[in-house]
């Protein structure tokens, strides 16, 4: 995970101590005019000890001093900053880098959508009994264009992945610590959240929430974003399908085109053994040389993917991710009940065991 670059305040040391029940991170990327109004909303709808870490991705219209200004007035807020515009995967890798609470919700800055939602979004995972909820915006307040685009793109994803998400990249999302820890986000992967979730074995659902319309600024959502999406599609389907035998793909496809330029091969030889002549078929000729050196050179590379994967998999932890059946309904009431009774009394909540 990318690494906070660097920190432009921090909460007190007294209430540093304490243990949040919930952080919520918020990327940041030129939204100065609605920082203040989105601060204000979030305290006026979390629990008392709710942490929020703000995360600046190279804004360029001064976000970084408002966010200073924030966390400097509020000791449970943290303001971080990317050291160069990087894009939202790597400015909420930073916020989970940072986050501190056993339930960690993101929200987009751009105050389209409500603060209020959070809270319902966690009644949702407890009740549910889910390790992820994202927000379902049935009602959108955006362009047209992006709508339809939305909708097209949330319908490639389930019918490629084979899991169903309504609004797979809203920014308003709620999830148990386990999540954060068990996935990683590259470059254009927060698109993708609930489905490396739903991979990694977490239940993963949706909720209906209010969307609004942007009260600063424009988007900055174009075509462009939608090309990247879909290609950042493509590279997480097979990322998350070969993740284990990568090799299996590669060496298929080239034993498929070897077989298929050994079959053209052959049938030039026994043409020269039967009849004295290839009869001018030198493009079969061409064509069967081509694919059995391009299998040969695929396949090659599907060998050296099985290399690089072994490699990988030897240095992290072999046993895969793994709960406990029998604690993880206390662990959920437990986590609960503390939060809640910390929102109303002001006090911490116990500490969440793994």
């Amino acid at each position: 995970m990318t690494q906070p670059d660097g920190a432009l305040a921090a909460p007190r040391v007294e209430e540093w101590a304490r243990t949040p029940s919930l952080t919520v991170i918020v990327p940041v990327y030129n939204e100065a005019p609605g920082l203040r109004q989105l601060h204000r909303r979030l305290r006026e709808a979390l629990r008392a000890d709710a942490e929020i870490v703000f995360v600046d991705d190279g804004s360029r219209d001064g976000s970084d001093g408002t966010l200073a200004e924030i966390a400097a007035g509020d000791p449970l807020a943290r303001a971080l900053r990317l050291r160069r515009h990087l894009g939202k995967s790597h400015a909420l890798a930073a916020g989970f880098a940072a986050a501190r609470g056993a339930l960690i919700a993101t929200i987009d800055a751009d105050l389209q959508e409500e603060p209020k939602e959070i809270e319902l979004l966690i009644e949702t995972l407890d009740d549910e009994k889910l390790d992820l909820v994202g927000g379902w915006r049935r009602v959108r307040r955006d362009a047209p264009g992006r709508v339809r685009g939305s909708r097209l793109f949330n319908a490639l994803v389930s019918f490629a992945s084979g899991a169903k998400f309504l609004d797979i990249n809203c920014g308003l999302k709620v999830m148990r610590r386990e999540v954060i820890e068990e996935i990683s986000l590259a470059s254009g992967f927060h698109r993708f959240i609930p489905l490396l979730a739903h991979w990694a074995g977490f239940r993963v659902g949706e909720r209906e929430i209010e969307h609004r319309p942007r009260e600063h600024g424009d988007s900055r959502y174009g075509g462009e974003r939608i090309f990247h999406g879909l290609m950042d599609l493509l590279v997480v389907l097979f990322l998350m399908r070969a993740d284990h035998r990568p090799s299996r793909h590669f060496i298929l496809a080239g034993i498929l085109l070897s077989l298929g330029g050994i079959g053209c091969s052959s049938y030039i030889a026994y043409l020269r053994l039967a009849y004295g002549t290839i009869q001018s078929r030198y493009p079969l000729l061409a064509l069967g040389a081509l694919l059995c050196v391009a299998g040969l050179q695929i396949a090659s590379l599907g060998f050296f993917a099985e290399m690089i994967a072994y490699n990988l998999r030897s240095r992290r932890a072999s046993a895969p991710s793994v709960e406990d059946l029998a604690n993880r309904t206390r662990k959920g009431e437990r986590i609960d009940k503390d939060s809640r009774r910390g929102a109303k009394a002001g006090e911490p909540p116990a500490e969440r065991g793994r």
